[in-house]
């Protein structure tokens, strides 16, 4: 499974961090997943993307958002 449907809200550590203005995306490498935090505001220019325009990999992998941060995370499971 690409995915993983658990709320993302928080991450390890406590509160959701919020992508820096000097990257949009960011990647997260865990044991055992992926996580890549992307800002709504993708390209700089105060519009924001919708959730459901993004993706990733080849599975569609759905973006999960929080209602409080204008970021969308996916989770993806690693496999061996």
């Amino acid at each position: 499974e690409l995915c993983n449907s658990q709320t993302l809200w928080p991450l390890p550590g406590g509160t959701p961090t919020p992508v820096g203005s000097s990257s949009p995306v960011e990647v997260q490498c865990l044991e055992a997943e992926l996580v890549v935090t992307v800002s709504r505001d993708l390209f700089g220019t105060g519009k924001l993307v919708q959730p459901g325009d993004l993706t990733l990999g080849s599975e569609g992998c759905q973006p999960r958002v929080s209602e409080d941060t204008d970021v969308v995370r996916f989770h993806a499971q690693l496999h061996e």
